[in-house]
């Protein structure tokens, strides 16, 4: 008990010492002027999308951003079972960010894929997958927001 009580105490003090701050908490600018110019593809994931690109807008930045979006949205048929009755589904959403700044053009496409089992209910298997897609929206409009904090 001694010996742990002092290990956590060192810990402490060796980090206190060295101003050892997390990477992601630096002031790096997060606001930016974005323009969303068009959406094409899944309407779910493309409306997460612009409500959580909006949070990071300021138009009085002198960079403007002009952005559009193009998203894809598969639900598969993961696997059956003997009856054929489906067991669970593979969803997959892909999005391709289309960058505009200053003359300059970049592309930026980020994945991603998860498996759920099937649900009795069609309602909460309905609600569940929206929830996913608004985390996979999440998940992309951050990587976004990565790349562009990269670009100021």
């Amino acid at each position: 008990m001694c010996k742990k009580f002092l290990i956590a105490v060192l810990t402490l003090l060796i980090l206190q010492s060295c101003e050892y701050s997390p990477i992601y908490t630096k002031d790096t600018p997060k606001k930016f002027n974005i323009e969303l110019i068009n959406f094409e593809g899944d309407r779910e994931i493309n409306n997460a999308i612009k409500y959580n690109l909006k949070r990071y807008m300021n138009h009085n930045e002198k960079l403007k951003i002009f952005i559009t979006t193009n998203s894809i949205y598969t639900k598969a048929v993961g696997t059956k079972n003997l009856a054929g009755f489906v067991n669970n589904y593979n969803l997959s959403a892909t999005v391709t960010f289309r960058v505009s700044y200053e003359g300059t053009e970049k592309i930026y496409k980020f994945s991603e894929n998860i498996t759920i089992n099937d649900i009795e209910n069609r309602l909460k298997e309905s609600i569940y997958e929206t929830n996913i897609k608004k985390n996979f929206a999440i998940l992309f409009s951050d990587k976004l927001i990565l790349q562009l904090t990269k670009i100021k």
